[in-house]
């Protein structure tokens, strides 16, 4: 077992670091920065489309607001607040920095999977869905005789979502533990109870739940956050001082983080983008591949902006209320350093406490539905001549196992597991969108160029 936390941990390191920083610059340089370039546009065709109505126009099965929640529910989870912590308390407030970096970044490798999800997408005529993935732009983007990368993409992406089943439900047992005392048995019936109405409904089962609690785990999240910042404001600038300095001169002796180098602040804020974005992984292009657009290069906009809500403002705000309240330098980490900051900015250490332990559970069991999800849509590709219903059937029983199984612990193994083959999953899925990069070029300037983004 040890042999796998060290692959897992070498290739999360500098490797995968440099591939998708590679990968991400590529892609910048063949959309012409669309992520900075139109930035405005992405803003104004998603977030300023939610108050519209009438706007479900092409063809597909989805609306883009509802799958773009949907998709959420995947990216939005305990990372977002344990991870954070685990980035500051290794790397120090620089990590901060290279993580918004690394986020600008992921954008473009975001919208260039969902551009060819949606491009090489193909209807299914059993489930009334589309079937897409980077399964589906491998065989029909790179030809037939890639047949065996589709299928290898396909199985180690499932395994790969199906063993994050047991680490979310491991750190939410955790949570509710250490934070409520409640017994990680009773925690782990629970999650299968409000797990099985959804992974037997299928997307549109999915889609109605993560409509529904992603705006409101996220609201509640970010306005706790929002209230502490805004609490210190008065401190903004010299916080500002601290993370642009420490990205570039690595963070003195001090704390929980004593010597933390440029080196690995970089390593951990890179890191963190990269697990809060799935840029890079082809997660979008799955989820997304369902949307009613015009055009493959519209509903990449959604893309982007899930990476910029995602990784910009929901990390952003962990980090800050870590920073504003001077408990980076705690010696603490991870979940129990962002569950401190939260204690020690509220009212009573308890308010700060419950609110992180509500986040954690709203954001792991969405995470842990949409990762079943994820789970079936590759088996789909796998077993391409057995029965839809039944692979529904078997995957969400498999889940609700190992969901079950990690709520009782002792699985440290299995967070460096599902670590190496989301790595292997990046490895495979990057250089085929470099590869198709051209494809997502023409596209994108197919959209600018003939004026349908005015549309």
């Amino acid at each position: 077992m040890d042999i796998i936390v060290t692959i897992s941990n070498i290739l999360w390191g500098w490797p995968l670091v440099i591939i998708i920083l590679f990968a991400a610059v590529v892609l910048t340089i063949q959309t012409k920065a669309i992520q900075f370039r139109r930035f405005r546009y992405m803003c104004k065709t998603t977030f300023g489309s939610m108050f519209k109505k009438g706007t479900d126009e092409g063809e597909g099965v989805m609306n883009p607001l509802k799958l773009a929640l949907t998709a959420m529910a995947g990216t939005i989870g305990v990372g977002n607040i344990a991870g954070v912590g685990l980035a500051i308390g290794i790397g120090g407030p620089g990590a901060i920095f290279w993580l918004w970096v690394a986020a600008l970044f992921a954008m473009v490798c975001k919208y260039s999977e969902i551009v060819l999800g949606v491009k090489y997408r193909e209807w299914d005529e059993e489930i009334q869905e589309y079937r897409t993935g980077p399964m589906y732009y491998i065989r029909k983007g790179l030809g037939s005789r890639f047949t065996w990368l589709a299928m290898l993409y396909a199985l180690l992406f499932g395994v790969a979502y199906f063993i994050m089943a047991f680490v979310q439900s491991n750190t939410i047992a955790i949570a509710m533990d250490s934070m409520l005392g409640i017994k990680p048995i009773i925690t782990g019936v629970g999650l299968v109870i409000i797990m099985a109405f959804v992974v037997y409904g299928g997307l549109g089962r999915l889609v109605k739940v993560a409509d529904v609690l992603v705006p409101i785990m996220s609201l509640i999240y970010i306005t706790a956050a929002l209230i502490i910042i805004l609490m210190n404001i008065t401190k903004l600038p010299s916080v500002f001082v601290t993370i642009v300095t420490s990205a570039f001169s690595g963070t003195a002796p001090i704390g929980g983080f004593a010597g933390a180098t440029v080196i690995l602040s970089m390593r951990q804020g890179f890191a963190r983008a990269i697990f809060t974005s799935d840029g890079g992984v082809g997660l979008g292009a799955i989820v997304h591949g369902q949307a009613i657009t015009t055009h493959p290069a519209k509903q990449g906009m959604w893309g982007m902006f899930e990476v910029f809500t995602v990784t910009i403002i929901v990390c952003t705000s962990t980090a800050l209320v870590i920073m504003f309240t001077g408990v980076y330098d705690s010696g603490l980490s991870g979940l129990e350093l962002t569950s401190l900051a939260f204690s020690t900015g509220l009212p009573g250490k308890w308010l700060g406490e419950i609110i992180v332990c509500i986040s954690v559970v709203l954001f792991g069991y969405t995470t842990a539905i949409n990762n079943n999800f994820l789970f079936q849509r590759a088996m789909f590709y796998v077993f391409k001549k057995t029965n839809r219903k039944l692979i529904t059937i078997v995957c969400g029983t498999l889940s609700l196992i190992g969901v079950m199984i990690g709520a009782m612990g002792g699985l440290e193994v299995i967070w460096s597991l599902s670590d190496l083959f989301l790595g292997i999953v990046i490895l495979i899925n990057l250089p085929v969108v470099l590869r198709l990069s051209g494809e997502v070029r023409k596209l994108t300037d197919e959209y600018y160029g003939n004026g349908q983004h005015k549309k």
